[in-house]
């Protein structure tokens, strides 16, 4: 690992590859061989991709406690050369048991036991990891280990504990590292960011050499109720990269994908290019498409397929090896990347111009530091939360910062989401972004530290600029000295809620409506009565009562919202395809007096900044459904050299074409669903 990619031989790389299970099924060792992969190695190769992650069933590498089957290791012997004669890496996935839809393969010598917890169990994975470390640590193929696919293991998810997974996941990297300290090594984590699992980067990111992330935004209805090209699905994969990455360490699009029996495949192929294109400006360094081909016919009466039949068509190819269109998109991608100088443009990673603090009770739960009581004399506490909120869930936080995070990219704001400190340090970004439920009250696992506001004013005063919305939850002491607002009541419910535009910002004129969806009698979704303490008023209700304000406080400034738009929209489907609120987030930009170096700003387009070595790259995703065609600006050109700014399109790399030079003020045309890399170098110092 480098700072930020992978590195082969010294030259930065990002692996574009796919997952691959067998037509029969993933239970594959049970049927067929080698061959079958060989063949198809062949094929995904001469389609242009370069990884391939395979999985290992457990119950078929160990069928006896502490007996590796020397027969199918020699299947597996033949896989790895496959994927070596045809210039393939291969990522394997190790203790495979559970995989596709509700399939779980048990272990018959240790059935029932949690391999997370169980000593005695984790002491025999150990072994199996050694082994096998030992066997292939000389595969020049071997691309990184997987420990696992999508722990907690499927049939022991609620009996895993956070201390569980750090010390399963300590143990396995220690087995490889000394039997193979060349490889690198990752675990295949589903959706512990967004649903608050044990394997989740906070608690095994120390670990591993990079994270990962299985962005599946169609199995999160309580976060994506929308189509699946809509701008919030088709920024998911972008958003879990940003969140996971806060926890310190590179993050690959381990998986992702739909099925064609529920989406048509040209939906299909605009998703997944959107998703890697956007998540690769958010600093993703690979990508694994689920799967290779769907699954035959015969395997539909058997599990996982014949309760599940959504699960038999995620193919970049059909049953019969017909290529779909996404096949074209990862391709293009493959060809694109691989062709780019990513250590001279990309090699330090994403730049953000606005930070999320993300609370530190996500991180860790209920932890001692957490309290403040080691300093000095205090009593034996217990936090009773711990009782009243057994089950702890992030969805509520999550759809703040989502939604928060597609109103940012749409203003040309890049964001990180960094962990809140004991220490209640604020961040460094010119920007820092506090939506609800960030500013509420109740549940620690929602809200940022009380002490956090007391830093508010000084890094106001220094020149931040500061974005609170407020909820009917929301407390935050002192409000008064750092926003000029107080917070009076709870608003009035209203169903037909209307803000009307009294001073013009972000491009709203004066007399300009915004329609929110009305929150009801939840008041994460209600807003709050504001009086005001020194702030203008931007936005009122229809009733005049102050719905956003501005104030100015030495160097910087404070927006505050009376309504919690983000959690607002988070409750309405596909509701950024026509909202006109990420019109705020630029608002809150402008104030800050910061653009990206090389920018092409229309809310229609994300954009997302890599930054090298010698120069920059601006990746720009078109997420709706119309062309859009916008001016080049270079607001550094002190650090940007004008005359060496170049656009190029995935979809032409190798043309004659591909790469052209371009000048500020040009027009940068993007398609519908479609995506432009502008590419610059840095100018050199004297």
């Amino acid at each position: 690992m480098g700072p930020h990619f992978m590195y082969d031989q010294g030259r930065a790389v990002v692996p574009v590859g796919v997952h691959y299970v067998p037509r029969s099924g993933p239970d594959w060792p049970w049927r067929t061989g080698a061959d079958e992969f060989h063949r198809a190695f062949r094929d995904i190769a001469a389609h242009g991709l370069d990884s391939v992650r395979i999985d290992l069933i457990w119950a078929a590498v160990e069928p006896h406690e502490g007996v590796l089957d020397e027969e199918h290791l020699k299947t597996l012997d033949h896989i790895f050369d496959a994927a070596a004669a045809y210039g393939l890496t291969l990522h394997p996935t190790l203790f495979v048991g559970g995989e596709v839809g509700d399939a779980y393969w048990d272990l018959p010598w240790a059935s029932g036991i949690n391999p997370h917890s169980d000593p005695h169990l984790l002491d025999v994975q150990c072994g199996h990891a050694a082994r096998l470390a030992e066997r292939w640590s000389g595969r020049r193929e071997l691309i990184a280990w997987d420990l696992t696919d999508e722990p907690p293991f499927w049939i022991h998810e609620d009996s895993t504990s956070d201390e569980d997974a750090r010390r399963w996941t300590h143990r396995l990297v220690e087995a490889l590292r000394m039997n193979d300290p060349e490889h690198l090594i990752t675990v295949g984590t589903a959706s512990q960011e967004v649903d608050g699992g044990p394997f989740r980067c906070d608690v095994v990111a120390e670990e591993l050499d990079f994270c990962c992330v299985h962005p599946y935004p169609i199995y999160s209805p309580e976060l994506y109720a929308d189509r699946l090209q809509s701008r919030r699905m088709t920024h998911a994969a972008a958003f879990e990269t940003a969140l996971a990455r806060g926890a310190g360490k590179s993050v690959m699009i381990h998986e992702f994908g739909a099925s064609s029996t529920q989406h048509s495949p040209e939906v299909i192929a605009h998703y997944d290019h959107l998703s890697c294109w956007s998540g690769f400006g958010a600093g993703a360094i690979g990508f694994y498409a689920w799967c290779w081909i769907d699954a035959e016919a015969g395997a539909y009466r058997r599990a996982p397929y014949v309760r599940m039949p959504h699960e038999t068509q995620f193919g970049l190819v059909d049953a019969d090896n017909a290529p779909r269109p996404r096949l074209t998109s990862l391709s293009d991608l493959r060809t694109c990347l691989a062709n780019m100088d990513l250590e001279h443009l990309a090699s330090h990673g994403p730049y953000a111009l606005a930070s999320i603090p993300v609370p530190r009770e996500y991180a860790h739960p209920y932890a001692r530091e957490n309290y403040g009581l080691d300093d000095a004399p205090a009593g034996p506490y217990v936090p009773s939360e711990q009782s009243w909120d057994s089950t702890r869930d992030v969805k509520p936080l999550i759809r703040g910062l989502l939604n928060a995070f597609v109103y940012s990219e749409r203003a040309g704001m890049p964001v990180q989401f960094p962990r809140e400190t004991l220490d209640d340090a604020w961040p460094t970004t010119p920007v820092t972004l506090v939506p609800a439920p960030l500013t509420s009250t109740t549940n620690s696992l929602l809200h940022v530290r009380t002490s956090f506001w007391q830093g508010a004013t000084n890094y106001v005063t220094g020149g931040g600029v500061l974005y609170l919305s407020l909820s009917a939850e929301s407390a935050i002491p002192e409000l008064h000295r750092f926003a000029g607002v107080r917070v009076k009541d709870r608003a009035p419910v209203d169903e037909d809620l209307r803000l009307v535009v009294v001073r013009p910002f972000g491009g709203f004129a004066v007399g300009d409506e915004l329609a929110l969806p009305g929150g009801g009698a939840d008041l994460h979704r209600r807003g709050v009565e504001l009086v005001l303490e020194g702030a203008e008023v931007l936005a009122r209700t229809a009733s005049g009562a102050p719905a956003l304000t501005l104030f100015t406080l030495g160097a910087g400034a404070v927006v505050v919202g009376a309504y919690p738009i983000e959690l607002m929209a988070a409750a309405t489907p596909d509701a950024h395809d026509d909202d006109r609120l990420w019109r705020l987030y630029r608002f809150v930009r402008e104030l800050s007096g910061q653009r990206l170096p090389v920018d092409v700003d229309d809310g229609e387009l994300t954009r997302g900044l890599l930054v090298g070595a010698g120069g920059g790259m601006l990746v720009v995703t078109n997420h709706g459904a119309s062309t859009v065609e916008a001016p080049v600006r270079v607001h550094a050109p002190s650090e940007v050299c004008g005359t060496s700014l170049h656009v190029c399109s995935p979809d032409c790399v190798g043309r004659s074409d591909s790469s052209q030079e371009i000048s500020e003020g040009d027009t940068v045309k993007v398609p519908a669903y479609g995506t432009r890399i502008i590419t610059w170098d840095t100018r050199p110092t004297a």
